[in-house]
């Protein structure tokens, strides 16, 4: 198997260390403007620039500038993949000309490098959705996540994946995973289980209004009313069908 690399780019905190650095120079903030704010953006620069090697051994994901900020993950470590639509609020959409002119130019800017679908959920928010993969480890927990959308050749990458791993199955919807989820989580138990017997596990340790908010969604549903989107929104769809 050959060596596929492919490199990403963390635009929005690029964007921002760039952004606040030019604010400072403008503003001539002499409080704020000194060595150790300008080395901690240029580490926070640092860390915006990562790059993914796939071989026949595993995935390695290191920072480019400190290449010592890696993972590394061996194809027997990972039990599956799992792909997964993610939906995160889109919190440049609330920026205007009226909050600051380095917001305004900062939101234009990524909007314009970034071709991210978004979309107003049954809450009236504005979500971006981002297309990743989650790698679940022998213990069921999220090893690594990748962002395909941020891979220019992510068809290369995701056909070097499936030829080393097998899948989890349907895609599934998330609604703003908690990030650092990384190596802590448990998938099965957390997000969508695939069993009656996982999922009365899981409802029990609902919250109350959690609760109420599911047997309503359910009279709904028993009423004929497609509440699939909303579940989706409220973090509740592991109980409902795409279709229902």
């Amino acid at each position: 198997m050959k060596e596929i690399k492919s490199r990403e780019v963390n635009y929005k905190l690029l964007i921002f260390s760039l952004f606040f650095l030019f604010f400072l120079f403008v503003e001539s903030d002499l409080d704020l403007l000194n060595i150790y704010t300008i080395l901690i953006l240029i580490i926070l620069i640092g860390l915006s620039f990562y790059e993914i090697r796939l071989n026949s051994q595993g995935i390695v994901r290191k920072n480019l500038f400190f290449p010592f900020l890696k993972t590394i993950k061996n194809w027997k470590e990972i039990k599956y993949y799992v792909t997964v639509k993610e939906f995160n609020k889109d919190h440049y959409t609330g920026y205007n000309s009226s909050r600051g002119s380095i917001s305004f130019l900062e939101s234009s800017f990524l909007k314009s490098i970034q071709n991210q679908q978004k979309l107003k959920n049954s809450l009236g928010q504005i979500v971006g959705i981002s297309n990743c993969l989650w790698f679940i480890d022998q213990e069921n927990k999220v090893c690594l996540r990748l962002d395909m959308d941020k891979y220019s050749n992510s068809d290369e990458v995701l056909k070097s994946i499936q030829s080393n791993e097998i899948s989890y199955g349907d895609e599934f919807e998330v609604n703003q995973p908690s990030f650092p989820f990384i190596g802590y989580k448990k998938f099965d138990e957390l997000y969508f289980p695939r069993n009656p017997e996982e999922l009365a596990l899981l409802e029990k340790k609902l919250t109350e209004p959690e609760k109420i908010k599911l047997n309503n969604l359910r009279k709904r549903k028993e009423k004929g009313d497609k509440i699939y989107l909303i579940s989706r929104d409220l973090n509740l769809n592991m109980f409902f069908d795409k279709t229902e």
